[in-house]
């Protein structure tokens, strides 16, 4: 018995060296891997980066009110001035990212380059916390693969750009990309938590979590997650803890709480705009977003694009693959260890992708890139655990897929790099637009513009559309009236617009009443063209001027 024993404790000791030799892995390696995956990151996202990609919808209206914080101090956008204030306090879009952004157009002046900054250096922030939660979860091995699977595995079409899914969204002026940063370095904090006791960790963690709820809405996913961790692993002993949480979630929300409180009726009619999100109290609703959503994160979508997907796919392939494998295999190797960094890793994939399905009922190509760092560092350590109990054949086929992925990425960079270089530039474009718009002039065009156009008073064609959407109960006024309005003195008709305007020239179009209201508008103001520009990135853009007074010599409110 004795000997048995010593032979146990010996298998155990054995064990042990090798989970920590697994756990340091090679050092020399994995800071290769980890020094190449920054470095491919940077040189993907930083050349040509006031060009390419073309500069889209959202990025200048989200860039509004961090330039209007820069330069007169006040988190307002002057893009819609007259609806519900949003020119003093603007409320559609959550602050830390607004904040983040307007100090760097103090220090570095406005432009698309200092635009695209924050994503960038988010992107590269996420390929941090990607490591650390990786090394966590398995070793420095599952980290420094996991940040090479972000950098190299292409998991989307791309269209023009290179369908690796940090590489775009870092490329784009959006909020999205901060959510996994705060929320990795949470689900970090509270594996920290479950391994020292401290409840400092936990009170970090719910903090890091409101962080990632203030950068986007969903960020508030992870705090019902961590809730639910506390509870499910340590019940009613969990009270003090809970307490913890809750209050490192409430101290960063608090001051956000406080700036809606000033203007709550504003913030009411501001966030009718996005009202038909959050029909909660309908079961269908949920249904509906599960199964029947248009976008990523939806079984019906994922299933028409499964059966649809080329099998020259292999990025996508992999991910779903060893996404699934890897979510599998860890809960079921690590049942017996309810605190084990992976397991818990494998539990906040799960649930926060079930989350985002259920919840979310806009669903874009954007918001993957919340959920797919966690399924990254699953995938890496499954690559680990087969290479390290694998066979040679194992061993070779993944070498084989590596240089599958790595040759499908590289292909596709080529194609993004060959499109950068033929993409017109923005600030080009604006500069002949500008070049057509008298000083002091008033502009109404879509917000795409506002950014090369800034010196102007700019309102984007949104507001007068939601002018003319007045809530339930209230009298509805025309479109022209809504233009009235807001009152401009120069028009930009832009691709977009003149396809809107055509297609409601059909009385059946539901847009129809814009038709007529902008059509009667043009009539009574006696609009003109007064120059067209064209570009074959950003297609014609017509300048209409439109009279400074009305017939009545009366000019419109602002």
């Amino acid at each position: 018995m004795v000997q048995d024993a010593e032979i146990d404790r010996n298998g155990r000791s054995r064990r042990a060296d090798r989970r920590a030799l697994s756990r340091t892995g090679r050092p020399l390696v994995c800071s290769a891997i980890v020094a190449a995956s920054l470095v491919i990151y940077f040189v993907m996202t930083l050349p040509r980066l006031g060009v390419f990609p073309p500069v889209g919808e959202d990025e200048p209206w989200i860039a509004a009110a961090p330039y209007k914080l820069a330069t007169d101090g006040v988190l307002g956008s002057d893009l819609f001035a007259g609806y519900y204030g949003m020119e003093r306090h603007h409320y559609a879009h959550l602050p830390l990212f607004p904040l983040a952004q307007a100090a760097i157009f103090k220090l570095a002046g406005v432009g698309v380059v200092p635009m695209r900054a924050l994503p960038v250096a988010f992107g590269a922030l996420l390929l941090c916390a990607v490591f650390v939660v990786g090394r966590q979860a398995g070793g420095d091995r599952v980290g420094a693969i996991a940040m090479a699977l972000m950098v190299v595995l292409r998991i989307t079409a791309g269209g023009a750009a290179t369908g690796i899914l940090l590489l775009d969204r870092a490329r784009i002026n959006r909020y999205d990309i901060a959510v996994p940063v705060f929320g990795l370095a949470a689900l970090w904090a509270f594996n920290r938590w479950e391994y020292t006791r401290r409840r400092l960790w936990i009170a970090i963690a719910g903090s890091l979590a409101a962080l990632a709820t203030l950068s986007h809405l969903y960020g508030v996913f992870w705090l019902p997650l961590l809730v639910g961790l506390l509870i499910a692993r340590h019940g009613r002993r969990a009270h003090r803890d809970l307490i913890a949480l809750a209050a490192g979630f409430a101290a960063p929300c608090l001051p956000w709480l406080a700036f809606i409180a000033i203007g709550w009726t504003d913030f009411l009619g501001q966030m009718r705009m996005t009202a038909g999100r959050f029909d909660l109290l309908n079961p269908s609703f949920y249904v509906d977003n599960m199964f029947r959503g248009d976008g990523p994160i939806s079984l019906g979508w994922a299933a028409r694009t499964i059966a649809s997907l080329p099998l020259t796919r292999i990025g996508t392939w992999t991910m779903l693959a060893g996404g699934a494998g890897a979510c599998v295999a860890m809960l079921a190797l690590t049942r017996r260890r309810d605190a084990d960094p992976g397991r818990t890793l494998a539990i906040a994939c799960l649930a926060q992708t079930a989350m985002f399905a259920a919840l979310l009922k806009v669903k874009i190509v954007a918001y993957m890139i919340a959920l797919w760092p966690l399924w990254a560092v699953l995938v890496a350590w499954l690559a680990v655990r087969l290479w390290d109990r694998g066979a040679i054949a194992v061993r070779a086929a993944l070498v084989a897929l590596a240089v599958a992925v790595a040759g499908e990425s590289s292909a596709r960079a080529a194609t993004a790099w060959k499109n950068a270089g033929e993409t017109g530039a923005y600030a080009w474009y604006e500069s002949q637009i500008a070049g057509c718009i008298p000083p002091g002039s008033r502009v109404l065009g879509l917000q795409h513009y506002w950014l090369g156009l800034r010196q102007y008073p700019y309102r984007t064609w949104l507001l007068p559309i939601l002018l003319a959407q007045p809530p339930a109960g209230e009298t509805a006024i025309a479109f022209d009236a809504a233009l009235e309005r807001v009152d401009p003195d120069v028009v930009l008709l832009d691709r977009y617009i003149d396809d809107l305007m055509r297609t409601a020239a059909d009385p059946r179009d539901p847009n129809h009443r814009l038709y007529v209201g902008f059509e009667a508008f043009k009539a009574r103001r006696r609009v003109r063209v007064a120059c067209v520009v064209r570009d074959h990135t950003y297609g014609t853009m017509q300048v209409l001027t439109v009279p400074r007074f009305t017939p009545t010599g009366a000019r419109g409110a602002p």
